[in-house]
């Protein structure tokens, strides 16, 4: 898979790029249609490139699975640190809850969460650890200027922020409004910055590492 994944990467710009995004867009098209059991045949027709080169650049459907999903995972939002954690979470945040309502996601976190294939799971969480470890940076990095309190852990706080805005177009069928994220993004604030204490039984109110 990797090996696969790595070939893939090699090959950039002109008639090979175009090819590349042609599959992977394809393939993505597919699962936001819910259609999980396409062929390779299949994206080969709908992206207009030969099957030869389809099963000689991809020769599985694992292979098309991590195409697409680098495809997908690449338009993910980025963190644009001003120095500002209320201001970039905010912002952050907001990009977040429109990227997790476009239906290709909506398809892609419906898959996950039926559990009907666990090897397209773990390509999706490996396709986004590379995202999860700049957010999780990003919060380190407020830790630092004392913006958010020490004890608090980067992965709980990105794990808070995520879990709603993912889940409400599965649950509710509708994603996060904007007074929900603000919501949302206060809540975060108040139980990590400096001033905010434990609860009654003096433990924290984020998880306890760094990690």
């Amino acid at each position: 898979m990797d090996a696969a994944a790595d070939r893939v990467r090699t090959r950039s710009g002109g008639r090979s790029e175009q090819v590349r995004r042609a599959v992977g867009e394809a393939t993505l098209a597919f699962l936001a249609e819910g259609q999980f059991n396409f062929t390779m045949v299949d994206v080969a027709a709908r992206a207009g490139v030969g099957r030869r080169t389809v099963y000689r650049w991809w020769p599985s459907r694992d292979d098309l699975l991590v195409e697409a999903l680098s495809t997908h995972v690449r338009k993910a939002p980025t963190v644009i640190d001003t120095g500002s954690w209320e201001r970039d979470l905010r912002t952050l945040a907001h990009k977040l809850a429109e990227f997790a309502s476009d239906p290709i996601e909506i398809a892609i976190s419906s898959i996950m969460a039926g559990g009907q294939n666990q090897v397209f799971n773990a390509l999706v969480i490996t396709q986004w650890e590379p995202s999860m470890n700049t957010w999780r940076e990003f919060v380190r990095r407020a830790i630092d200027r004392g913006e958010v309190r020490a004890e608090c852990s980067p992965s709980t706080i990105v794990n808070s922020l995520l879990a709603p805005m993912f889940l409400a177009p599965l649950t509710l069928r509708r994603s996060m409004g904007e007074a929900d994220v603000d919501a949302l993004v206060d809540l975060l604030l108040s139980g990590t910055g400096p001033a905010a204490g434990g609860n009654r039984e003096g433990v924290p109110l984020v998880g306890p590492s760094r990690n």
